[in-house]
């Protein structure tokens, strides 16, 4: 049984790959048009473009984590609930893998990831371990304090049901703060990107209103320099914008 991939990293499937690929040749292409006009410059910059997927693996593993922390809150609801119904443990997490699958589809992650704690259920492998994986491969506080109260408490012999669902309520209640923290900044990182295709717009319209107000810019060796060091402080303000808001969960 193949173990499932840790989410500290993106795994780029190929076509996702292909798409950023041709995502950040499209960014060679605008820039070499609005920023040197000059086909050579191109060659220079595709490169770069090409190797757009890696530059953005870190912000997609991000997301990824970001997605797979707002799934976790409704499966843990969904375990108290089963706990509280009479199942037992095991049967918990079966019910809470089909509740899943109904609402978020067998391909997303949570699925998949108690799908995979099912499987090894069946195998016998002890419900906290199977736990205590998912929570060391996902890196979130909230699924690692969930494993250790639910071993906790079974070890130790206690109201598994009622410690179980009340862990739950509590940890659902820190995600939903987070849901809402995430959600502002999905609007606040709207706002940005916004302002970061500003500057461009303002670029290509004086570009397509007055052609020739730019042209000691595109045809001088002085001009050039100057519009590459107008894309490389461009750039760098896009990257110092996208830090400022980045605010770990």
């Amino acid at each position: 049984m193949p173990a499932l991939p840790r989410y500290d990293g993106y795994q780029l499937s190929v076509r996702e790959f292909l798409r950023y690929s041709i995502t950040g040749t499209g960014y060679a292409v605008l820039f070499t048009c609005l920023f040197f006009q000059k086909v050579s410059v191109f060659f220079l910059l595709a490169p770069a473009g090409a190797l757009y997927p890696f530059l953005i693996r870190k912000n997609l593993a991000k997301k990824q984590r970001e997605k797979l922390l707002l799934q976790w809150k409704e499966a843990i609801l969904s375990i108290g609930v089963s706990l509280s119904a009479g199942y037992s443990v095991e049967n918990a997490f079966v019910q809470t893998w089909k509740e899943l699958c109904q609402r978020f589809g067998e391909e997303q992650a949570i699925s998949r990831e108690f799908g995979y704690m099912v499987r090894q259920i069946d195998m016998n492998v002890p419900v906290e371990k199977a736990l205590d994986d998912f929570a060391e491969r996902s890196g979130l506080d909230e699924v690692r304090s969930f494993s250790d109260i639910f071993r906790i408490a079974r070890r130790s012999g206690a109201d598994l049901i009622r410690i179980i669902s009340e862990t739950g309520e509590v940890i659902a209640s820190r995600v939903e703060v987070k849901e809402e923290i995430i959600t502002m900044m999905t609007a606040v990182r709207l706002e940005g990107k916004i302002m970061n295709v500003v500057p461009l717009g303002i670029l290509a319209y004086i570009n397509l209103s007055s052609p020739h107000f730019f042209y000691p810019m595109y045809h001088t060796v002085i001009g050039r320099l100057v519009m590459a060091a107008s894309l490389a402080a461009y750039l760098g303000i896009c990257r110092y914008s996208g830090k400022l808001m980045e605010i770990e969960l």
